[in-house]
């Protein structure tokens, strides 16, 4: 199955849940606000989008950007991702997580794109991060049963303690995708319940038999 990908966010929703994961002791102190003369033209966005793709952009170049600027660029490796553009979609995901690794949303991402390049470890270690940064991430714990379950199928027949683990491992973050919305209003816990479904049924079909 085909990982879900976290619908681009919002400037405000981001930072919101990025908020919890970088609380400093400077709690009072007011950051200065950012006006539009703070932020990158559109032209400038693209500019550092092409120096992610070519690798000539460095993190110098990155210094200064508003959370403005870097789900702007987001939003482009979003778009990539949609077009079927993949590795340039992993080059602009990549270059924003060097330069903000704390954020849970260039987690996700890269846990989907890592999975749709059949790259299962860097997949699970972005989803985990996802969620470890923001532990309301449906769509990280879907993605990361779900992944977690294909990997205990692998392991079936070449190590059945390493299987079991992921098995129950991949049930837990089913469990805790359908715990944060019950009402399964979202596709993510949804298909985090369907999961549960099948798997229960199997389970209960290999005892009867």
């Amino acid at each position: 199955m085909a990982s879900e990908t976290n619908e681009p966010k919002s400037t405000n929703e981001v930072t919101t849940s990025e908020t919890t994961t970088n609380e400093t002791t400077n709690e009072a102190q007011e950051a200065p606000a950012v006006t539009d003369a703070d932020a990158c033209s559109v032209e400038e966005i693209e500019e550092a989008i092409k120096g992610f793709l070519t690798g000539d952009l460095t993190l110098a170049q990155l210094e200064g950007l508003t959370a403005e600027d870097l789900y702007a660029m987001a939003d482009v490796g979003y778009d990539l991702l949609e077009e079927g553009r993949v590795d340039d979609a992993r080059k602009v995901f990549e270059g924003l997580n060097v330069y903000n690794p704390f954020g849970p949303y260039f987690h996700s991402v890269l846990g989907s794109i890592y999975q749709k390049l059949g790259m299962p470890d860097e997949s699970l270690r972005h989803y985990e991060s996802a969620v470890e940064l923001f532990p309301e991430d449906i769509h990280s714990w879907t993605n990361a049963g779900e992944l977690m379950l294909e990997l205990s199928a692998k392991y079936a027949d070449e190590n059945e303690e390493v299987s079991q683990k992921l098995f129950h491992e991949a049930l837990c973050a089913l469990e805790r995708a359908v715990e944060l919305d019950p009402e399964c209003e979202s596709a993510a816990a949804l298909r985090a319940r369907a999961l549960i479904g099948v798997v229960v049924s199997a389970f209960e079909a290999r005892k009867a038999s």
